[in-house]
């Protein structure tokens, strides 16, 4: 398997980047006997077997190949249904394009139950990963552990996710047994007015990331 993760949040020394740089080193040590490879890059070709955008600025309207996207928040600057008024064209497509996502991967239980309500995922497409205590960081920063999880952890389910992801890659996680949001919905009244704006864009916009 050869994963291309999308490492440009790395740069970022706190928060996502922070999530970003500790997964990946996880991924790696937990290669085991996979066979798997995982090549830092953001704009993957068909020559990779999964993409992974830790965020959700990553994700691809079009990827080559079957895409996860980790969701870290879906407050008032992610939440699509805040946002269809007030955001750019190019904000509305990221938005569809984690739509576009194979799985994703959610931090807690109740941000897996917000993304179902509000984005119309189908539950068993939103993966639970506790993210990990820094082990960088200052012990009394971390005084009041939320999870016991270690990172091996997280890299060793991230992988079965990838796993499930290559065995399903022609499924998005949309929701389409008509338990999300009605068709009334702000999500599927923008995404039928993105379909006739998207196309007026340039491959270039439509795949960066």
């Amino acid at each position: 398997m050869r994963v291309a993760f999308d490492s440009r949040p790395t740069a970022d020394r706190h928060g996502i980047g922070r999530y970003s740089r500790r997964l990946l080193e996880a991924l790696r040590d937990t290669v085991g006997t996979r066979g798997a490879e995982i090549v830092e890059t953001h704009r993957p070709r068909q020559a990779y077997d999964v993409f992974h955008a830790p965020s959700m600025q990553g994700a691809m309207l079009h990827s080559p190949c079957p895409m996860v996207v980790t969701i870290h928040e879906l407050g008032a600057r992610t939440r699509l249904s805040e946002r269809l008024r007030g955001g750019g064209i190019h904000l509305r497509l990221r938005h569809l394009a984690v739509q576009r996502a194979t799985h994703v991967i959610v931090p807690t239980e109740a941000l897996a139950q917000e993304a179902v309500a509000e984005l119309g995922f189908e539950r068993e497409r939103v993966v639970v990963i506790p993210q990990a205590p820094d082990p960088a960081a200052d012990t009394a920063d971390q005084s009041s552990p939320t999870t016991t999880w270690t990172w091996q952890d997280v890299g060793r389910e991230t992988w079965r996710v990838y796993e499930s992801a290559l065995a399903q890659p022609e499924r998005p996680c949309i929701n389409r047994r008509g338990t999300g949001p009605p068709p009334d919905h702000p999500l599927w009244r923008q995404s039928r007015s993105l379909s006739m704006h998207h196309a007026a864009l340039s491959p270039r916009e439509l795949s960066s990331g």
